[in-house]
């Protein structure tokens, strides 16, 4: 019966799920061809499966003790907190990479004009009241009738 029970233990599946943040694009999580998440999974030793079903959305790490590729010395628990610390840094690098995006393209929308000592930033579809330039559509307008 003893036998029997480490045994089981011993090719039992250790598993634990952490939070997708509602910011994260699961699409960027999981990188094109899975990119991003296979060199993890073969670092590690571990298989990690997304789940969208669930609110919040889920990342399971499951690793089976009776794998023989792994080393003995090291615990299955110190293999999914060593995948857990590679997703945090991934995720942590998807946060930084969108906010890069969303300021680049903040910036793309406006431009800078200079009024004297100050500089202001205004939006690129913003009309200038400045009234050259209303001479000029004036003239153009009036020159293409």
């Amino acid at each position: 019966m003893e036998k029997q029970m480490q045994n089981s233990i011993r090719y039992s599946t250790v598993s634990t799920t952490m939070e997708i943040p509602k910011n994260v694009e699961i699409g960027k999580l999981i990188g094109r061809k899975g990119r991003n998440l296979k060199p993890i999974e073969e670092g590690t030793g571990t298989r990690i499966y997304i789940n969208t079903e669930v609110n919040p959305r889920q990342i399971e790490i499951k690793i089976n003790n009776d794998d023989k590729d792994r080393d003995e010395n090291i615990s299955p628990w110190d293999w999914i907190n060593k995948a857990i610390c590679q997703i945090d840094k991934l995720l942590e690098d998807i946060d930084i990479r969108s906010r890069r995006n969303d300021i680049e393209k903040e910036g793309k929308n406006s431009r800078i004009s200079d009024n004297g000592n100050h500089q202001h930033a205004t939006p690129r579809n913003h009309k200038d009241t400045d009234p050259k330039e209303k001479r000029k559509r004036f003239t153009t307008k009036t020159r293409q009738v």
